[in-house]
């Protein structure tokens, strides 16, 4: 069975009755050992786990013009082979929207919890209230054994480059 979908309807009709869920979502553009850490604690919540890769056109509405670095098709394909993860869709839009939110009706969802977010997370917790009352929320804080982000990854490509152009 195919384990990646185009839609957030074409995941509701796949989930089996009586099966709860985790639903997650991000970027995942270069998979790192913080994406594994979350992917591991989110599938310990329900009996599956349903991540939500953000398409290409809409990561480009909110990062910075040359991502994602992979395409969505590839990123999907990725994350759906991680042992955690049991159903992938590309999201055209934010799997926290209440209209997601309305129609999936997750048991679970997991949010990054980090300072500089606050206002995004009580927004969001709002949107579950309003779309999906019996959803649970979890923080989930980053990963902290040592720094990494897709960010930080593409920034020490930069800077090796950069050195070996320097010597």
């Amino acid at each position: 069975m195919d384990r990646i979908f185009h839609s957030a309807t074409e995941i509701k009709n796949i989930l089996t009755l009586g099966k709860t869920f985790t639903l997650i979502g991000g970027c995942f553009d270069l998979i790192h050992a913080g994406h594994i850490h979350l992917f591991e604690y989110a599938s310990s919540l329900e009996d599956l786990l349903v991540v939500a890769v953000l398409s290409d056109n809409y990561i480009k509405k909110y990062k910075e013009s040359d991502r994602p670095i992979i395409n969505e098709r590839q990123r999907a394909k990725m994350v759906a082979s991680i042992r955690y993860v049991d159903f992938v869709y590309i999201a055209e839009t934010s799997p926290n929207s209440y209209e997601t939110l309305f129609l999936l009706k997750p048991n679970s969802v997991v949010f990054g919890n980090e300072k500089s977010n606050t206002e995004k997370i009580q927004q969001r917790m709002e949107t579950i209230t309003e779309s999906s009352p019996n959803t649970k929320t979890h923080l989930f804080p980053r990963y902290k054994a040592e720094e990494i982000s897709t960010s930080y990854i593409i920034k020490k490509i930069i800077d090796s480059r950069i050195g070996l152009f320097m010597n």
